[in-house]
């Protein structure tokens, strides 16, 4: 499987077997820490236990440096093979992963990251971002329908939107953490204790030129506080809500998401949050 899958995006294959578990890179092509995370790991010495297939998700954008080229493709998953550039990406690209245990690594203007997105159409997704060293897990299930997460059981990872070697040692520790989680690397992977999300909707932008945000995101918004401004003009919380993704530029037509917390342990969201579907 060396050097491609598919003429659409591009897959190495390590370790014994055939692939069971995924890292991909680059399905924005301007993320840079997530591309070179995918690179440094397809190319260094481990000693995999399982088969591992890392993948750059759309090679022709991450080339331009480019976020895509035809259309967003973590906003048209699960794709269209008789689609543009990136629907025909998303279509094979989601058949590929679609038996596959995967990472996502992604890039953000919000604060703080690192943080996980995961879709409880699948409860698995909550045990795997549950063992990784990130302080939040959002469950996205309801938005953004057409991501990554709609192919197989797979977790987004959301980084510093910066292109450094500090954030891509960070994404390299994520996929690391990731891959010993589920077996494919030695070893336990670090300590992790996240608290639970759930993304609600989002916080639509009013006209103007300035804009500020003013509060933390995942800290919690009482009524009536002020969380952003627009050229000077306080924008205030009808109702509590957490912040997700919120910024001043990092969407152009919204501030972020309203979010509210499901749990502080994976028992908990197990108990209550995912129950919910059962009965």
């Amino acid at each position: 499987m060396e050097g491609g899958e598919s003429e659409l995006f591009d897959v190495t294959a390590r370790g014994p077997g055939e692939p069971e578990v995924a890292i991909v890179g680059g399905v924005h092509g301007d993320e840079r820490s997530g591309i070179r995370a995918v690179r440094r790991l397809r190319d260094a010495d481990l000693e995999f236990q399982r088969g591992v297939a890392f993948v750059l998700a759309n090679p022709a954008a991450i080339a331009a440096n480019e976020r895509y080229l035809d259309s967003d493709l973590n906003r048209v998953f699960p794709g269209d093979p008789n689609g543009d550039r990136e629907e025909r990406i998303a279509a094979q690209l989601c058949e590929f992963l679609e038996e596959l245990t995967t990472l996502s690594l992604h890039g953000t203007e919000s604060q703080p990251t690192p943080f996980a997105l995961i879709h409880s159409a699948h409860e698995r997704e909550f045990e795997l971002a549950a063992r990784l060293p990130v302080p939040h897990v959002v469950d996205h299930r309801g938005m953004n329908e057409h991501t990554i997460t709609a192919c197989g059981v797979n977790v987004e990872i959301e980084l510093a939107f910066e292109d450094s070697d500090r954030e891509t040692a960070r994404a390299e520790y994520q996929a690391r953490a990731f891959l010993k989680g589920v077996d494919a690397l030695p070893g336990e992977p670090p300590d992790a204790d996240p608290d639970f999300f759930h993304m609600d909707a989002p916080v639509q932008k009013p006209s103007g030129e300035t804009y500020e945000v003013s509060v933390e995101n995942f800290e919690r918004v009482p009524a009536g506080a002020a969380f952003a401004s627009v050229d000077g003009r306080e924008i205030v919380a009808d109702e509590p809500f957490s912040p997700i993704m919120m910024s001043p530029y990092g969407f152009s037509e919204i501030f972020g998401y309203r979010g509210h917390t499901i749990g502080e342990s994976l028992a908990e969201v197990t108990e209550t949050w995912l129950d919910r579907d059962r009965e």
